[in-house]
């Protein structure tokens, strides 16, 4: 699975996400978890690098896509979730959720990803908050989060 280290600066663009500017001005670092969906060109990528320059932090960038490419995704998804746990100081990017969502729910046949990704932000949020780091989910479909995974992020955007 590739990780990417971006700065901020690397994440430039314009944004059309409702509610985005104020959020940013209002908060401190007391977002663990934040999740962003919106059409395609209205600057999720953008939005994360905001975030990342406005609490002075590097961006760690992966596509959660990829996870599918392996024999036993839910044993990379664990690696992946322990390597964002390990991290200190940044903004973790976490792009296509709404993807990795639908494609995982066609190959496993249940909501294995969704129930996973439930479980860790319960458990994860306090360590995240304590080694300053944010966890952003992007996606563009809403239809394709579930419910019960949308209310565990600290923040949703949707465009």
């Amino acid at each position: 699975m590739q990780f990417r280290n971006l700065r901020a600066e690397d994440l430039e663009g314009s944004v059309d996400i409702p509610g985005l500017n104020e959020w940013l001005t209002s908060t401190g670092a007391t977002d663990a978890a934040v999740l962003i969906l919106a059409p395609p060109g209205t600057g999720k990528a953008a939005a994360v690098g905001r975030l990342a320059h406005r609490l002075g932090r590097k961006v760690v960038l992966c596509n959660l896509m990829e996870l599918m490419d392996y024999d036993d995704p839910q044993h990379q998804l664990e690696n992946l979730l322990r390597i964002c746990e390990a991290q200190r100081d940044s903004v973790l990017y976490l792009d296509k959720l709404d993807k990795a969502l639908v494609q995982w729910d066609g190959k496993t046949g249940g909501n294995a990803l969704a129930s996973t990704l439930e479980q860790w932000l319960s458990r994860a949020k306090p360590k995240l908050l304590e080694d300053e780091c944010t966890v952003v989910f992007t996606g563009r479909d809403r239809g394709a989060v579930p419910e019960s995974l949308g209310q565990k992020f600290d923040k949703m955007l949707v465009a």
